[in-house]
C-alpha cells in the first residue's frame, strides 16, 4: 500500500521514482497477508483460552479438584517425602482452586446466577481452609482444615448438580414448547 501511495504522490509531483515490478508488489502484499493471518490466528487462540467453561465442564473441573484434594488428605505412604509432597500438592491445589474461583466468578457475573456465585464463595472458603497449610501455619497432622475444605468442595459440587438439574429441566421445557 505504501509503494502505491508513493507512486501516486510521485506522479502528482512530476518526479519519477523507479516503478516497482508486479512481483515486488505481490511479494510485499503476500507478506502483509501473512502477518494479518498470523495475527488473526493468535487472536483466535487467545479467545479460545479465555473462554468460560460450561456447567458440565465446571463440574468436571470440580470433580478433578475433589480427587486431588482427596489424594492430599490421604496419609502419605513414605515418611521421608511426605512434607515436601504435601507442601507441593497444597500449592497445586491452591493454584487450581484460584483459577477455578476466577472462572466461576466470571461465569456467575456473565449469567447473573446466584447459584454459581455461591459455588465461587464455597471455593473461596475451601481455598481459605487450605492456605494455612501452604504457609506452614498448620502442621500436616492437624487435618481439620483439610476436612473443612473437602466439605466445602462437596457442597459446591452438590450445588452445581442442582444447577445442572435445573438446566436439563429448562431445556426439556424448551423442547416441549417447540414440539407441541
Amino acid at each position: 500500500m505504501n509503494s502505491l501511495l508513493r507512486m501516486l504522490c510521485a506522479a502528482a509531483e512530476g518526479t519519477e521514482e523507479p516503478v516497482r515490478t508486479t512481483a515486488e508488489l505481490l511479494l510485499s502484499y503476500g507478506i502483509y497477508l501473512a502477518v494479518i493471518v498470523v495475527g488473526v490466528l493468535i487472536l483466535m487462540l487467545i479467545k479460545r483460552k479465555q473462554r468460560l467453561p460450561s456447567h458440565t465442564e465446571l463440574k468436571k473441573r470440580l470433580v478433578s479438584l475433589s480427587e486431588e484434594l482427596q489424594s492430599v488428605v490421604a496419609p502419605p505412604e513414605k515418611e521421608d517425602d511426605s512434607s515436601y509432597n504435601f507442601f507441593r500438592r497444597v500449592g497445586t491445589l491452591l493454584y487450581t482452586a484460584d483459577k477455578l474461583i476466577y472462572k466461576t466468578t466470571l461465569l456467575a457475573e456473565k449469567e447473573r446466577d446466584g447459584g454459581i456465585s455461591n459455588i465461587a464463595m464455597r471455593l473461596e472458603k475451601m481455598k481459605n481452609s487450605l492456605s494455612p497449610y501452604k504457609f506452614n501455619a498448620k502442621a500436616r497432622e492437624d487435618d481439620t482444615g483439610l476436612y473443612e475444605a473437602q466439605e466445602q468442595l462437596r457442597l459446591a459440587i452438590a450445588e452445581l448438580d442442582m444447577i445442572l438439574e435445573r438446566d436439563s429441566a429448562a431445556s426439556a421445557r424448551k423442547t416441549k414448547r417447540r414440539n407441541g
